[in-house]
């Protein structure tokens, strides 16, 4: 019955795994990562020696972002190795689209182009905030302290950096997008198999009215459904496994990421509400997708914890409108054992602090309140 898996996510798996020379790729990742923490560090020496509240405000969102991107960079390497474990795990327990029947299989196809869509718009999103900062469309120097911390530590070579840091911007790029879309990939296909799982109770629910208690004397039905029980917790026992090794990678980096994004919402809010009637057109239209795709891959976060709340508990609402009492004994037991397995929800947690809507609700709400507060202190600054 099982055959070679045909994944409805290939395109984002092709994107996120591209094949190329390992030690290039070795090597250029950890010149990005030295070069650009050096850079920070320097960015970080410039504003702390000539601090000032417009500053701060000023350069803060490109400042952080380009930390969050560091990390993100870092992150492969220090979790490496349970990334990979979740990743083999994920290719060893999925069963193919042909378990389910074809109309099954038709709505799940298009529920994933749906899904595949979303994702492409973001991307869209992302890649316009990275090519709307060429230089081509105008100065950086209103976004970017770089330019202002080159110049004062390097005179008449600052050009030698601010190009280095240009060439190797759009590849601290793709690290950033690699664990966002990554991330999602991983928990789009245990949410698929979870789908699965519910489409082939469905099937396994099937019964000839007509029959009606005839099925309890039916040996070979009994047999059947006995088989697809076993056969539905065991895969289900193997997601959970795969849900609670992603859950843990993710909560090893989710305190940082947590702490990162709320100051990046901060200093995005604070900035567009301080320079917001002083904007050039091109700065608007940066500031604009910049935070378009901050924004998108935090909704693309808490989306994915949403989505992993949602099928989880659906597998309990699926197994409790089975025809239970067309069962023999030990098929009822295995009901019931199933059902005291999925009793619980899988969510992403962290000192209680759940990944779902309500956290993105929740980033704007305090982020908006802090950035009003720095809105506030600038205003007092300057008329002292």
């Amino acid at each position: 019955m099982m055959c070679e898996f045909d994944d409805p996510f290939i395109v984002l798996r092709t994107l996120l795994f591209i094949n190329v020379s390992y030690k290039v790729t070795i090597f250029w990742s950890i010149f990005i990562i030295i070069f650009y923490t050096i850079e920070i560090c320097l960015e970080i020496y410039y504003m702390l020696t000539n601090f000032n509240i417009n500053l701060l405000i000023r350069y803060g969102p490109i400042t952080t972002f380009f930390l969050l991107m560091i990390v993100t960079a870092v992150l492969p390497v220090i979790l490496g190795k349970e990334i990979f474990e979740v990743l083999a795990f994920q290719c060893n327990t999925r069963w193919p689209l042909n378990m389910i029947r074809k109309d099954a299989q038709t709505r799940l196809k298009r529920k994933c182009q749906t899904i595949n869509g979303c994702l492409l718009c973001i991307l869209v999103i992302l890649l316009s905030a990275l090519g709307v900062n060429i230089p081509y469309f105008g100065t950086q120097r209103e976004l970017l302290i770089c330019v202002r911390v080159f110049e004062e530590y390097f005179g008449e070579w600052a050009f030698i950096p601010y190009y280095l840091y240009l060439a190797g911007f759009p590849f601290l790029y793709y690290h950033f997008l690699r664990i966002s879309f990554g991330f999602a990939y991983v928990f789009l296909e245990a949410q698929l198999q979870f789908f699965l799982i519910e489409e082939y109770l469905f099937e396994t629910y099937q019964t000839d009215h007509e029959k009606h208690w005839k099925y309890l004397q039916d040996t070979r039905y009994q047999q059947q459904i006995g088989k697809s029980l076993r056969d539905c917790i065991a895969h289900h026992n193997d997601l959970t496994k795969l849900v609670k090794m992603s859950v843990n990678v993710t909560v090893t980096a989710m305190p940082i990421f947590l702490l990162i994004g709320i100051i990046l919402y901060i200093s995005s809010f604070a900035f567009i509400i301080n320079f917001a009637d002083t904007m050039t057109n091109i700065l608007k239209i940066r500031v604009f997708l910049f935070l378009a795709s901050t924004m998108s891959i935090t909704i693309l976060f808490c989306w994915t914890g949403q989505q992993l709340i949602n099928v989880t508990s659906n597998i309990f609402f699926t197994l409790s409108g089975a025809p239970w009492y067309y069962w023999n004994l030990e098929n009822v037991k295995i009901l019931l054992t199933f059902l005291t397995n999925c009793t619980k929800n899988e969510s992403i947690v962290l000192a209680g602090i759940r990944l779902d809507y309500r956290m993105f609700v929740s980033m704007c709400r305090i982020s908006f309140s802090y950035a009003l507060v720095l809105f506030k202190l600038r205003k007092r600054s300057l008329v002292y």
